[in-house]
């Protein structure tokens, strides 16, 4: 009797375990399909940001009398170029826009980017993608801290952000 009572009870765990092994096999499964939508959505929002960055990119230059060859592209280099573009300014020399674009805009993206595009190998690498110096460099940002502003202004590349220019570059990088 007690021997069946047992079993009987060893029979409910297994099928309890079976129950709660079939709902974690659910679990992992939407688990998935979860992490394939956030996924999917950095990925939009990455794009929309960029998109948004480039059109301002453009926007701020005309304001500012440049006339542009290009439009803002990404350019996919070994650290990559969110926007860039081709130009000549109200003086007519020729020159290259590039920015870097990030939602929320800290003090390591500045220094990053201005370190980034006053190297000498990425300077030749922007070159052969079509970009020669002399640069205009750009940070935008939907936010920034007051750390990357101050960045900003201490390694003397401009912010844009989503109502225009709020520093312009202080000096074109790699002239000659």
């Amino acid at each position: 009797e007690a021997q069946k009572r047992s079993e009987e009870r060893l029979n409910r765990v297994e099928e309890r375990l079976t129950n709660v092994e079939n709902r974690l096999d659910r679990v992992e499964q939407k688990v998935d399909r979860l992490g394939e939508e956030l996924g999917g959505l950095k990925a939009t929002i990455g794009s929309s940001l960029e998109d948004e960055a480039s059109s301002m990119l453009e926007f701020v230059m005309r304001q500012k009398g440049y006339r542009l060859l290009s439009e803002a592209v990404l350019v996919r280099l070994n650290g990559e170029v969110d926007a860039a573009l081709k130009a000549v300014s109200p003086e007519g020399e020729p020159v290259s826009v590039v920015m870097e674009s990030k939602a929320r805009l800290g003090v390591r993206d500045v220094i990053r980017w201005s370190q980034r595009m006053r190297s000498a190998d990425f300077q030749k690498r922007l070159a052969k993608a079509g970009y020669p110096a002399p640069y205009l460099v750009y940070a935008y940002g939907i936010r920034v801290d007051a750390a990357a502003r101050q960045a900003v202004q201490e390694t003397g590349i401009g912010l844009i952000r989503g109502e225009g220019e709020v520093f312009a570059p202080r000096e074109q990088v790699g002239k000659r």
